[in-house]
């Protein structure tokens, strides 16, 4: 397709354009004659160098295809070692090394929110302590004491840290309902009787919701009228 016509520069926007009405297409301001030769140069915009991946990036895929990778030989060696050991082991095994990587990945994220970070270990930690404790018996240990107590650090330092930058009540407090609505979880988990100490997890309830009473009675107006936004009171 061949152009006519001439090549124009804004002097509002400082770019170069192409228009036979001699004015700019994004402001409208009358254009002056450029110096750009249409023969000779191949781009009317500036090139822009491809960012490189960083230390971190590369860091995460080596983690990422080590995970994968002693993930698939463990599994790979369980299931062809059945008849000697009779367990599944690689499936502990592969859940430690996905949570390190997911951890790894969480924590040096720079996108991430800190509360959506603490929330995010909570339940992979959970998690995995339930995955362990079903592979050693089920003792009921991870929901009668790990589940809870990661519950109630959770909540203690996500209102620590609300509490100490005042400025992130109203960003905080989506994590804050968040940590409160998690710490149900241990309570139910005594209502269905897989809680061996039931004082445990209502403790847990107990605490999260004293906590964010806590700091909507001494916080300053910004968070309270955010609880009653969220709350609708």
């Amino acid at each position: 397709m061949q152009m006519s016509g001439e090549i124009m520069k804004c002097k509002n926007c400082k770019v170069d354009f192409f228009s036979r009405t001699e004015r700019c297409p994004l402001c409208g301001t009358e254009g002056e004659l450029s110096h750009f030769d249409l023969q000779n140069d191949c781009y009317f915009y500036p090139e822009y160098a491809v960012p490189k991946s960083s230390k971190l990036d590369i860091a995460k895929k080596i983690l990422f295809f080590l995970t994968i990778a002693f993930s698939s030989i463990a599994i790979f060696v369980n299931i062809f070692s059945l008849d000697i050991q009779g367990s599944l082991w690689s499936l502990l095994l592969a859940s430690c090394l996905f949570y390190t990587f997911i951890s790894f990945k969480t924590i040096f994220s720079k996108k991430m929110h800190t509360g959506s970070k603490i929330l995010i270990q909570l339940l992979l930690l959970s998690a995995l302590a339930i995955i362990i404790d079903i592979f050693t018996g089920f003792r009921r240990w991870s929901t009668s004491f790990v589940v809870p107590s990661l519950s109630i650090v959770s909540s203690l330092v996500i209102v620590f840290i609300a509490a100490g930058r005042r400025s992130l009540y109203k960003e905080f407090s989506g994590y804050l309902l968040t940590s409160f609505l998690v710490s149900i979880i241990p309570a139910l988990l005594c209502l269905i009787k897989l809680s061996t100490h039931v004082w445990v997890g209502y403790a847990a309830f107990l605490v999260s919701l004293l906590m964010l009473l806590g700091l909507y009675v001494f916080s300053e107006k910004d968070f309270k009228n955010e609880m009653k936004k969220r709350f609708h009171f």
